[in-house]
């Protein structure tokens, strides 16, 4: 039987919003243009969480440029749309229907959006034809091609490149990936390069409220505990990390090690996974119901989600996950951001740009394999003066190349604006 997780919002999925199934959000009516005749609604869709905190920045300041435009947003996962829920309480939210056509046919004629907003790489092809029957524009934003999707969209060829031609604005993050999308198919005029808007999605404040208030609520002294963060993390890095800090914790007494897994349906396994390493006082995020000391606790697990942007707050030293095994990585901007001296594995495909930036700045360093992480561990810890340079080195190369959000939604206004 499928987990529960997995089969929220099911019968969207497979059949597609309608009409009846549209709540009022802030107070608006359910149906039909809320903010009066001349209001356009927008149809924005993130896969997951990663994409959702992507998008909730662009939809405000959307929504601050043009006050016409009614977001309507989806995700996939059950992840996703908490997070949603969290970040962007005021916007109608849904879940991305299966690419059937009768499917996305009938969430378009529910919304009737002047536009579809994709983040990232979502291409769907029956989506973006039914679009193109209504003469609804659709849209890539932070568009990304990796060498490996590139190849086996090429294999493709003549079966996407129509799918691709369709496309009215793609924003991207690089000159290579832009490339990519025109050897696709895409119209050479709308492919545009950006940057990367995740760099400006990103907090540099360790003052920030919610920050303090995790802080508070761990029971962390910043002058006095050293804190270490696995964040987005996918098995086996849990344990060999815990295991790792088991044995550096003797000759480390002020270090602490918070584990935030990428996958909310792995949380009880990786608890249970934890339990094995011997000598260790483990809690629970989810369990905290008053604040904690801080001595009292040698392991957080943060079983939550939505957070770890503000638990990488924390942070003195990051070991961003997802990065040992064929991941092919996890965000590794936001601890970079806060300064924390960032570590990460071998196989960062997914960030290659952000991962070639960060280094070129000697401002983030690699662990060869899972294996080596205990020793680059104790070599971090015996010159923690040095692992503080590199996090200066990586809050500073992140502020210098923001930019991307505000040019992303200049050219979606001017799109949107166009197809009037």
């Amino acid at each position: 039987m499928a987990h529960p997780r997995r089969r929220a919002g099911w019968r969207q999925k497979v059949w597609g919003l309608q009409p009846h199934q549209v709540e009022p959000v802030g107070g608006q009516e359910a149906a039909g243009h809320p903010n009066g005749a001349a209001a356009r609604s927008v149809w924005l869709h993130g896969v997951s969480v990663g994409e959702i905190q992507l998008l909730a920045p662009l939809i405000a300041r959307w929504c601050a440029t043009d006050a016409a435009i009614v977001p309507w947003l989806s995700t996939t996962t059950s992840s996703g749309m908490e997070v949603a829920e969290k970040l962007l309480p005021e916007v109608r939210r849904f879940y991305f229907p299966f690419d059937f056509s009768w499917a996305v046919g009938r969430t378009l004629d529910t919304i009737r959006p002047a536009m579809v907003v994709l983040g990232e790489l979502e291409l769907w092809p029956n989506l973006i034809a039914a679009a193109a029957r209504r003469s609804i524009p659709v849209a890539v934003v932070n568009g990304r091609m990796s060498e490996r999707s590139y190849r086996g969209f090429c294999r493709l060829r003549p079966l996407v490149r129509q799918m691709f031609s369709r496309l009215a604005l793609v924003g991207v993050q690089n000159d290579v990936y832009a490339e990519r999308f025109r050897a696709l198919g895409c119209p050479p005029e709308a492919v545009v390069v950006t940057g990367n808007t995740k760099l400006d999605n990103v907090n540099f404040d360790r003052h920030d409220e919610q920050v303090v208030r995790l802080q508070t609520m761990a029971g962390i002294d910043r002058s006095r505990h050293h804190v270490l963060i696995a964040g987005s993390t996918h098995g086996p890095e849990e344990r060999v990390i815990a295991t790792a800090f088991g044995n550096l914790r003797p000759s480390n007494p002020d270090l602490r090690l918070i584990i935030v897994p990428r996958h909310p349906d792995r949380f009880d396994a990786v608890w249970n996974d934890l339990q094995a390493v011997a000598g260790l006082r483990m809690v629970r995020r989810s369990q905290m119901l008053e604040p904690l000391n801080g001595d009292d606790w040698d392991i957080l697990l943060v079983d939550t989600v939505g957070e770890l942007r503000w638990w990488w707050g924390l942070a003195d030293t990051a070991i961003v996950g997802g990065s040992f095994g064929n991941r092919g990585g996890q965000n590794m901007l936001e601890p970079a951001a806060y300064g924390a001296n960032v570590l990460f594995g071998p196989h960062t495909w997914n960030f290659k740009d952000v991962t070639q930036l960060l280094l070129d700045a000697e401002a983030a360093r690699i662990i060869p394999d899972l294996p080596s992480v205990a020793s680059v561990l104790a070599e971090e810890l015996a010159h923690r003066q040095v692992g503080r340079q590199r996090g200066q080195r990586a809050r500073q190369v992140i502020a210098a190349h923001q930019g991307a959000l505000q040019r992303t939604v200049e050219l979606l206004h001017r799109r949107l604006r166009i197809g009037s």
